[in-house]
């Protein structure tokens, strides 16, 4: 008779996912072997990972950060599901590779090129942006003649060709336009030679199935599917590679995988108040229907609307508002805006830890307050 497989609760998910986000305590870690931990960062917002970092490892300051991107141990680009995000230098060719396909199929008009069409455009675009780093304006104005056959002729496609060129050629950004402060024009440059090296696919597939078990299982395939838009039968075969495996259900009866010696913490374990930043991992890791393992369906809208995804606060692990914040030479203020009554100890703990963090974000403010 087939062994039973365990079922898991969603308060036993919540704090599955918040222990392997370093959200239920923060960590004494290296930057770099953070990000590879956490399947890197989003980066739509230049001070996300900066923020995201700060609520999850002990001590964090801002240079601990800009230090290895600056290095180049630590890179952006466009990666998961089409969307910018750091990850490791040593781990970027894998990611490249792996969600190549998805980046090149997204926004892709109908009857559009082939990847493989475009591999004189993508070598003269690496030549153009090999020492300078250039705009996507400027990227446009040099591929404008060396378009495939009638692109000139379709403004869509040649806006997509565009945006290909950046996100699928081997460009990333500029180390610049990854700091907390960057608010201007992004400019792209070619990959050093050294991470243009690609792994093995297989290599590549399993690495990327691993890091989000490690990051956000217990985990579905469709799950692992969304976060990291690489197609369903990579990583079905990557899975089936991997011999240090967990199946589990969840409420729902779902099948979800894990790494065998991952984190599981029980759901009554006490979580401690946490802000993340605008567009944060712990929120978008999962399949759009099974977020409500952080983010309660009630609170989504409010949440997640267009390509938008707000700055938020957690409270007992589940999103329970949003925050801003207003800065200015004469004062910095985070405000508190709960979707539902927060009770006094709770008000208490995020106003303790919003000041920390209004401190982190606006070190020059003459002073500093927390509201709401």
């Amino acid at each position: 008779m087939p062994a039973r497989v365990p079922s898991l609760t969603v308060r036993e998910l919540n704090r599955a996912l918040l222990a392997r986000q370093f959200l239920l305590k923060r960590q004494r870690i290296g930057v770099v072997d953070a990000v590879e931990h956490l399947g890197g960062l989003q980066a739509q917002w230049a001070p996300s990972p900066y923020v995201a970092l700060w609520s999850r490892l002990a001590g964090f300051e801002r240079e601990q950060l800009t230090r290895p991107i600056d290095r180049v141990e630590i890179v952006k680009a466009t990666l998961m599901r089409a969307t910018l995000h750091l990850v490791s230098a040593r781990e970027y060719p894998a990611y490249s590779l792996a969600t190549m396909e998805g980046r090149f199929g997204a926004w892709r008009p109908p009857g559009g090129p082939a990847l493989a069409d475009l591999e004189t455009l993508h070598k003269k675009v690496l030549t153009f942006a090999a020492r300078t780093p250039r705009t996507r304006a400027e990227i446009q104005d040099f591929g404008a003649s060396h378009l495939p056959p009638g692109a000139a002729r379709d403004e869509r496609l040649r806006s997509w060709l565009t945006w290909a060129a950046v996100a699928t050629s081997g460009l990333v950004w500029e180390p610049l336009g990854a700091h907390f402060e960057h608010r201007q024009q992004a400019r792209h440059v070619a990959a050093p030679v050294k991470l243009r090296k690609a792994p093995k696919p297989e290599a590549a597939y399993e690495l990327v199935v691993r890091r989000h078990l490690g990051a956000f299982g217990p985990a579905s395939v469709s799950d692992i599917a969304t976060w990291s838009s690489v197609r369903v039968p990579n990583i079905r075969a990557a899975l089936a590679r991997m011999a240090d495996l967990r199946r589990f259900t969840d409420h729902n009866g779902r099948e979800l995988i894990d790494l065998a010696r991952a984190p599981r913490p029980q759901g009554d374990v006490a979580a401690p108040a946490r802000f993340l930043a605008r567009f944060d991992a712990a929120i978008l890791g999962h399949h759009a229907s099974e977020r409500t393992r952080i983010l309660p369906e009630a609170f989504r809208k409010q949440v997640i609307f267009s390509a938008e995804v707000w700055q938020t606060y957690l409270v007992d692990g589940f999103v329970a508002g949003r925050w801003t914040i207003a800065v200015s030479p004469k004062e910095a203020v985070l405000e508190l805006k709960p979707f539902k009554r927060l009770a006094r100890a709770d008000r208490a703990a995020l106003v303790e830890e919003g000041e920390r963090l209004v401190r982190f974000y606006a070190p020059d403010s003459k002073t500093h307050g927390v509201r709401g």
